[in-house]
């Protein structure tokens, strides 16, 4: 087939071309005019220059396409308001579905993200599809949450399926820009950030590639399917990262509302002095003291995926963090001993 993608040059967009070429489908990668596309370097694609929020560069991009696979997203867990990251979701999705319409196309591949799924307040608790994130205070876990909501309306207006994915935190290679998802890793290894008390889930970005070329055929018409790896202890992962790469995060055992009120300060300090805050009261709400574990076994039987496990999914990561300059040497020396490179791919 040939798959128009849109935010092509992206940390997922990136592998998802891989894939797509892997299988031996034609890419066309529609990317911003400004865009870094170093993730697409040495790809044989068709790189068509273009915005989502414009539909008169959207349209012609599609035409002659069989399927869509929509990434072109605002990723950035710290923003200003919800509306900088809801605008463009919304109004390229009315616009994807428009141009897909005109050009013929019947299934829209949508990446949507486990923001709008939601976290439990318990490790014993895991949601799946069905749930939605109802209480989302962060703007890109509220920007998510409506415009899935926005994308599943717009499915049944123009009659196109809709296949939504929701990845967990995707971690791995070419990513030139450093998502929040790898910034984790590169923050944690260096000292920045602290693990805390709660529950995440780490996926391999090959296992999204995949999942995302299999929902070109497979998956239920307006369905949500969460792409997850392992359900993991957040302090785990700094245990794991220990036995990596020689570095074991700082642990912040602080409970969720003593967390809250913590980042409520940090986060007014750094505005006061001009600087962008580590963290937010925000996104401290949405994950410390909760638990994003998920079941993602429906997820696995539709799109035939085993998962990479969380210490490779971390090694990963690490691999790529390294190759890009973006650990400190004595984390990258522990390493290298370690081994940690031999699994860089």
């Amino acid at each position: 087939m040939k798959v128009l993608v849109t935010g092509a040059n992206g940390h997922i967009g990136a592998n998802v071309c891989r894939e797509l070429l892997a299988q031996g489908h034609e890419v066309r990668a529609f990317v911003r005019a400004q865009a870094d596309v170093r993730g697409l370097d040495g790809l044989d694609v068709e790189i068509v220059h273009g915005d989502v929020m414009q539909l008169d560069t959207l349209t012609p991009a599609a035409q002659g396409c069989d399927k869509v696979i929509h990434l072109a997203a605002v990723y950035k867990t710290i923003a200003e308001t919800a509306e900088e990251i809801v605008e463009p979701a919304v109004q390229g999705s009315r616009n994807i579905f428009e141009a897909a319409k005109s050009a013929g196309i019947d299934r829209i591949v949508y990446t949507s993200s486990i923001a709008s799924i939601g976290f439990s307040d318990s490790p014993t608790q895991m949601r799946n599809g069905e749930d939605w994130n109802d209480d989302a205070q962060n703007p890109y876990y509220v920007a998510k949450t409506q415009s899935e909501k926005v994308a599943q309306q717009l499915s049944l207006d123009y009659n196109i399926e809709l296949i939504v994915l929701c990845p967990a935190i995707v971690l791995g290679a070419h990513d030139y820009r450093v998502t929040p998802s790898n910034q984790l890793v590169m923050d944690w290894v260096n000292g920045i950030g602290q693990t805390y008390v709660g529950g995440l889930n780490l996926v391999d970005v090959r296992d999204v590639a995949a999942a995302h070329v299999a929902a070109l055929t497979k998956g239920e018409n307006r369905k949500r399917y969460i792409i997850g790896g392992e359900n993991i202890d957040v302090k785990a992962v700094g245990k794991l990262l220990k036995s990596i790469c020689g570095v074991k995060p700082l642990h912040l055992p602080t409970p969720r509302s003593l967390t809250l009120v913590f980042a409520s300060i940090v986060e007014k300090v750094s505005r006061l002095i001009g600087v962008k805050p580590l963290f937010t009261r925000d996104l401290v709400f949405e994950v410390v003291g909760r638990y994003g574990y998920y079941d993602c076994s429906e997820t696995y039987r539709t799109f035939d995926i085993k998962p990479h496990s969380a210490r490779e999914s971390l090694s990963a990561s690490l691999s790529w963090l390294i190759s890009q300059d973006k650990i400190r040497r004595n984390a990258v020396h522990k390493a290298r001993k370690l081994g940690v490179l031999a699994l860089e791919s």
